[in-house]
């Protein structure tokens, strides 16, 4: 049995269900913000795109590509600037937030150069390095120059997430969780990733159900870990299996067996009922163990960005809707990480 290195529950955020955030959402007044996205790739574009849905003032984007910012430019309220990070030479207007959503291997350094410019509040694109140490080094450079930075794992920002969120907790709470975190590793051309992002994939990609699960129950508090077999590229194993409780003292247990038929899931058990999310943007729930699974509707906000992106950014646009949406600080990622490196057999430097 392994045990997280600290035991600190994480606090309670207010729950709102998917139909009630959309609501906020769409009511939310962000017009006078600022905003600076670094990066230009998929996520970079979605970024930006639900700056604009969510009605964002002034959106400035850096990306090293001048060819790849060619389709904003003449944009009402965006300005451009090609050369990467690195040319980025600004004064941030009060209170402008900085977006990251450069390649992971920079991801942390790209920070560290946007706080240097002033920028104080930040939300960094999952997961913010491959080692949980490089995550706290990072946090504590942050904190020592004032700063606030949430990793953007847009799962604990998906509507479902929300919906299940606010249900549970009308019916006492959750009892028990499961989720599986099996890899579609014929879709993974592995030739468009860094070997070292390959061999922590769990890190990389896998990650992004588990923060979902633990969002749900908190972070995980001990556990215990088996894996088994390997692939080319990711030495580590192909099959895992464990449990554990976590700080708010649920059982958990998770499955992923990436030579098979699996996907991700989260399933969680109430006193009343149970819900899964698989898929995870949708929500399905059964009242009786003969029952079938019922499909729930999930009210969304802007069905034309990734799900989870654009609530993800209005909650650091907004301390208001920030109080509803739990986004992952970089501690909490850095603990997600450490147990990532742990039930996938990592080195943690």
């Amino acid at each position: 049995m392994i045990q997280a290195r600290e035991h600190r529950p994480a606090g309670e955020v207010p729950a709102l269900s998917a139909e009630e955030l959309r609501a906020a959402l769409a009511s939310a007044d962000v017009a006078h913000r600022a905003a600076t996205v670094v990066g230009y790739g998929y996520m970079g574009q979605q970024f930006v795109k639900a700056l604009q849905i969510l009605g964002v003032g002034r959106i400035r984007v850096c990306a090293r590509s001048e060819e790849k910012l060619a389709g904003l430019r003449g944009m009402p309220g965006v300005t451009t600037l090609a050369g990467g990070v690195d040319r980025l030479d600004v004064t941030p207007e009060p209170e402008e937030v900085a977006i990251v959503a450069t390649p992971t291997e920079i991801l942390a350094a790209a920070t560290e150069r946007l706080v240097a410019l002033g920028y104080r509040t930040l939300l960094i694109e999952k997961p913010v390095a491959l080692y949980a140490d490089r995550i706290l080094r990072l946090a504590d450079h942050l904190e020592r120059h004032g700063a606030a930075a949430w990793c953007a794992y847009n799962r604990v920002a998906y509507p479902s997430f929300h919906e299940v969120r606010a249900r549970v907790r009308q019916e006492g709470g959750i009892t028990s969780c499961t989720y599986t975190f099996t890899e579609f590793i014929h879709r993974i051309d592995t030739a468009q990733f860094p070997r070292e992002e390959l061999a922590r994939w769990g890190i990389a990609n896998s990650l992004h159900v588990m923060s979902m699960a633990h969002g749900l129950i908190g972070l995980p508090a001990r556990w215990s870990a088996h894996r088994a077999g390997s692939l080319p590229w990711h030495p580590a194993g192909a099959v895992f299996v464990g449990s554990g409780v976590s700080d708010r003292d649920v059982p958990f247990s998770y499955h992923a067996d990436w030579g098979s038929t699996g996907r991700w899931s989260v399933e969680v058990h109430t006193p009343v009922s149970s819900y899964r999310l698989c898929p995870l943007e949708q929500a399905l729930r059964r009242t009786s163990a003969t029952g079938d699974w019922e499909e729930i509707a999930v009210a969304t906000f802007a069905s034309e960005v990734k799900v989870g992106v654009a609530e993800e950014v209005a909650a650091i646009l907004s301390p208001d809707l920030g109080r509803f949406i739990p986004l992952v600080s970089l501690r909490d990622a850095a603990a997600l990480t450490r147990y990532a490196e742990s039930i996938f057999g990592y080195d943690a430097r």
